[in-house]
């Protein structure tokens, strides 16, 4: 099944049919982690002017819903058109084991610029995802970012042009690691104090019965 749908994913990027690409995983049984990775390689690569040409009968709407940064003012390192179809890759579901073998096999120049994007959603992605928006979960974010950083660790520790990209990205993740904890003390807190208070409430009807038993 894998060698069909890989097939077909070629297909369409040998004659630039981007709206059929994107509609892949919705149609086909399977839609497999080596397809996943190829059609992310093309949007990587693939010229933003050629990218705005070959989706123009993408509704803008879908595009605002697939890039919701949009609306709040934020700038991504990519054309709005091109990180709404890239995340539309990101979001298709992926075992991680699978994932990795495949990302070996991306261009290196494609590795740092989906670092670099997936970095940006990692500081984006808020904490509760909405159901509603095209883009990637916190979880999908870090196997991605996961399967790019084994699947490249040797590259990556030699090239000079990744150091800022890795260092930017370890500053983001021990800044959320932070978040988790402090979040964690206070989920301690919380817990204990709704203990108490369940506690103390069963302690009062506990006292409210016996009085009614007294005046009885």
């Amino acid at each position: 099944m894998a060698v069909n749908d890989r097939r077909i994913v070629e297909d369409c990027i040998e004659k630039g049919n981007i709206s059929k690409l994107l509609h892949l995983p919705e149609v086909l049984d399977d839609f497999s982690e080596a397809s996943i990775v190829k059609s992310i390689e093309y949007f990587l690569k693939l010229d933003a002017d050629k990218l705005t040409l070959a989706t123009e009968d993408l509704p803008q709407t879908d595009v605002i819903k697939g890039v919701p940064w949009v609306q709040e003012g934020v700038e991504s390192p990519f054309s709005d058109r091109k990180c709404y179809v890239l995340n539309v890759m990101l979001c298709q579901r992926f075992s991680p084991q699978f994932l990795q073998e495949e990302a070996r096999l991306m261009s290196f120049d494609c590795v740092l610029s989906l670092t670099k994007y997936l970095h940006f959603l990692l500081s984006w992605t808020p904490t509760v995802p909405d159901p509603d928006r095209c883009v990637p979960s916190l979880e999908q974010i870090v196997d991605w970012l996961n399967a790019l950083l084994d699947g490249h660790f040797q590259q990556l520790k030699l090239a000079e042009d990744a150091s800022s990209i890795i260092e930017s990205l370890q500053k983001q993740v021990d800044l959320m690691t932070k978040g988790q904890m402090e979040f964690k003390t206070l989920q301690g807190t919380l817990c204990e104090l709704n203990r108490q208070f369940e506690k103390q409430q069963r302690n009062t009807k506990v006292g409210d019965y016996c009085i009614e038993v007294i005046v009885f």
